[in-house]
């Protein structure tokens, strides 16, 4: 059995005592998009922090095809781990034109990187812009010369932090389609911070949903919609109506009628979703 692209085992971090990340374990295979998911202050963008390399956890581990790259006492640097990072600033260097933006990770002669910098700004749509400063471009086009930045050295793995939230929903949904279409065809193993039901169920085939540093729920989009692991994992995604029940011969009785209510003992109120 071949090892997983990204592996987190057991990630731990703390900040003045309190834990950011709970022990939190995840496996991501090539070409795999896995979004994690939960209100602002829960842990994800921390989770990738240490993943690419700029936080140190407390104890854990993070495994690269296999390859331990970082536990809790050594940590191999950021520029080695072959990680492209998006993020929702984009961060172009302003003083670069565009493509060489899109070819400042890359090695080799600089008739080289250019070839490799105009066929990736080709592929997302962008021929022609590459002597263009990034001053120049619209919100939609700087993200991506972003993306194509990200994926010109092929990276292995993709983190990526809310990178489509400063988009207005006309480019978001077509933004966001071509960045999947670009990584998904490199097999890229993607890692999505977002806060954003709608936009985690659109992109993910695992979602990772997070609540004070810990991961409460992981499956597929339609099995955590359809099978939420409690209340406030249901009311994440949608609106949800709660009836007060209380149990009597494995019914709960509520004013709009009786649930079944196995394993719980007469008298005991529930929540009824």
């Amino acid at each position: 059995m071949s090892n997983p692209r990204l592996e987190i085992r057991n990630l731990s971090r703390r900040f003045a005592g309190q834990f950011a990340v709970d022990d939190v374990s995840l496996r991501l295979e090539p070409g795999q998009v896995t979004c994690l998911l939960g209100p602002s202050g829960c842990g994800k963008s921390t989770t990738l922090r240490i993943v690419a390399g700029v936080e140190r956890q407390d104890s854990g581990e993070v495994l690269i095809d296999g390859a331990l790259v970082c536990d809790g006492t050594r940590s191999q640097p950021p520029e080695l781990r072959n990680i492209g990072m998006m993020f929702q600033d984009f961060a172009l260097f302003p003083h670069l034109s565009v493509w060489e933006n899109v070819a400042f990770g890359l090695k080799g002669a600089k008739s080289i990187r250019r070839a490799r910098a105009e066929e990736l700004l080709e592929r997302v749509d962008l021929a022609g812009y590459g002597a263009q400063m990034p001053h120049e471009l619209s919100g939609g086009e700087q993200q991506r010369v972003a993306l194509a930045r990200a994926v010109a050295p092929g990276p292995r793995i993709m983190l990526l932090d809310e990178p489509f939230s400063g988009l207005d929903d006309r480019l978001r949904d077509g933004i966001r389609d071509e960045t999947l279409e670009v990584l998904r065809e490199a097999g890229t193993a993607v890692l999505m911070v977002t806060h954003d039901p709608g936009e985690a169920m659109k992109m993910a085939d695992e979602i990772a949903l997070m609540r004070d540093g810990k991961i409460v729920q992981k499956g597929a989009p339609y099995t955590i919609y359809n099978s939420p692991i409690d209340k406030d994992a249901a009311s994440f995604f949608s609106d949800i109506n709660v009836m007060v029940g209380k149990v009597k011969g494995a019914l709960a009785k509520t004013p709009f009628g009786e649930f079944f209510a196995p394993g719980h003992a007469d008298g005991t109120i529930l929540d009824i979703v």
